[in-house]
């Protein structure tokens, strides 16, 4: 029997196929072989995935170089409400770390639910969406939060009535972020490999402020025992009373850019840069015990929350130095104080009990 030839693909206009090594190449080469030959451009890939799906990265190159307008999404879909969030006044007012984290998200929902109508999305659409990441519980529901933002746009728009996303409960672990102990944290200061990790730290904690906001304190704003800070993620202009602690370690931080923390080439950290770091530095053996621990970066944010209560500060106190809704520190208080109030109640138990533990 004779070889089967592979079946031709149907090209639109101007483009042609090479085949080189085995290899299909495409190319945009209008009015080719003519006096009106234009430049040749390579396409990127082919104009179907390997399982005959039409690629959208080739088709959206092709037209862009032909001058074909882009497909209308349906009315009513998610290819069409999408783009409209993120055209909307209410997106741009997000905090830039907030439009990043969400777009992640969007452009995922896109692929799964692109030519569905939004208006027939059950709740249990929405679960299986996160039950499929459910082994990271914290992207887990920050998917379902991306979701949820977006219904809620979506519903005085006519899109649909209602909000899904209410009847979504949050998955265990992916909410909460362990305060860090002070044991933990000696331990961490003490082993770290390189101190630029460790002034990093000991910012966020004395701070008590996100990553994102410690990375890019400046020099220039921090004087007079005070750190000014604007949170890109709320937008609050908060001064700081700088502690004792960070106070002292400021003297041993070198200026080696106009930020406070640099990396270990001398320049400012990028976001990708400082997580990459801190991840490798949390692998490291003697980082054992902070690993078992489940504790994160963005945990020495909620340790600043909890010094600060047992210290005996006000919900109010608290808010002024870390940004927090009032509403958020109420409910580490509790937490503090119900372990305040256990540790009296034993001491009142033991004093007022016999050796068996009965009340005398």
């Amino acid at each position: 029997m004779g070889r089967r030839r592979k079946a031709r693909v149907s090209l639109p206009s101007h483009v042609h196929c090479v085949t080189a090594r085995g290899r299909e190449y495409f190319y945009f080469h209008p009015f080719r072989g003519t006096k009106r030959t234009g430049q040749r451009v390579a396409l990127p890939g082919a104009p179907a995935d390997a399982n005959g799906a039409p690629n959208p990265s080739w088709w959206a190159a092709y037209r862009a170089l032909a001058g074909e307008p882009e497909p209308c999404a349906r009315p009513g879909t998610f290819a069409a409400l999408i783009p409209a969030y993120k055209d909307s006044p209410e997106w741009k007012q997000l905090a830039a770390a907030t439009r990043r984290n969400y777009a992640a998200y969007l452009t995922e929902i896109e692929e799964a639910w692109g030519d569905l109508m939004v208006a027939g999305v059950e709740p249990r659409h929405i679960l299986a969406l996160r039950d499929a990441r459910a082994a990271t519980p914290a992207a887990a529901n920050s998917l379902v939060r991306t979701v949820s933002a977006l219904f809620s746009w979506s519903v005085p728009r006519d899109y649909r009535y209602d909000n899904p996303c209410r009847h979504i409960r949050k998955l265990r672990g992916g909410g909460e972020y362990a305060p860090w102990t002070w044991d933990h944290i000696v331990h961490f200061r003490d082993r770290v490999s390189y101190p630029e990790l460790w002034w990093g730290a000991a910012l966020a904690l004395y701070s008590g402020q996100r990553q994102s906001n410690v990375l890019r304190m400046p020099w220039s704003d921090s004087g007079d025992n005070l750190i000014s800070v604007v949170q890109d993620k709320t937008g609050k202009k908060l001064s700081i009373p700088m502690h004792r602690d960070l106070r002292a370690e400021l003297p041993a931080i070198p200026r080696r850019a106009t930020t406070i923390l640099t990396s270990t080439r001398g320049l400012p950290w990028t976001g990708d840069g400082f997580r990459a770091s801190w991840n490798k530095e949390m692998a490291r053996a003697e980082m054992a015990p902070i690993r078992e621990a489940g504790l994160v970066f963005h945990g020495l944010r909620k340790s600043a929350v909890v010094f600060l209560l047992e210290a005996g500060c006000t919900d109010a106190e608290v808010s002024a130095i870390t940004g927090q809704s009032r509403q958020m520190v109420e409910h580490y208080a509790r937490m503090v104080n119900q372990r305040k109030l256990a540790a009296a109640a034993v001491l009142k138990w033991e004093a007022a009990s016999g050796p068996s533990g009965a009340a005398r």
